[in-house]
């Protein structure tokens, strides 16, 4: 094989031509690919800590409900006691009401019994007294 000029040249111009294309061509595409790579990594990483803010938001929120629901349901618990205890109070109350009402009317039919009981051994008297003077013969 021989060496000649022309492989010189051949090699020396291919150099040349490496050097301009790393100035003209690959520097830029490196730079272009670094500044995208940095900019990947910008958003990535923002987008980790939005990930991990709305994480914390959902825990946050599902903490305060729970927490809501939890006393909601005290709440409610507390209520529907108070209301029962108010209806037991109105039951008991309603039961004295009848209770004393009822006493009151056996009292006042007791109290007529006893005026009926009464005009009717009056009449019996009477009656008897009329018998006895008619069988005796007062009249």
């Amino acid at each position: 094989m021989e060496f000649n000029a022309t492989f010189l040249v051949s090699i020396i111009s291919f150099l040349c031509f490496m050097i301009i294309m790393q100035k003209i061509l690959y520097a830029p595409v490196t730079k272009i690919v670094e500044e995208r790579e940095q900019l990947i990594g910008d958003n990535y990483s923002k987008a980790k800590s939005a990930e991990e803010k709305t994480s914390s938001i959902y825990k946050d929120r599902d903490e305060k409900l729970s927490e809501a629901t939890a006393n909601a349901k005290k709440l409610a618990a507390k209520k529907i006691a108070k209301s029962n205890e108010e209806a037991k109070i109105k039951t008991t109350e309603a039961k004295q009401n009848s209770i004393e009402k009822i006493n009151s009317a056996k009292a006042d039919i007791q109290s007529q019994a006893e005026q009926i009981n009464n005009e009717i051994n009056n009449r019996i008297s009477d009656i008897a007294n009329n018998i006895s003077a008619k069988v005796l013969g007062e009249v």
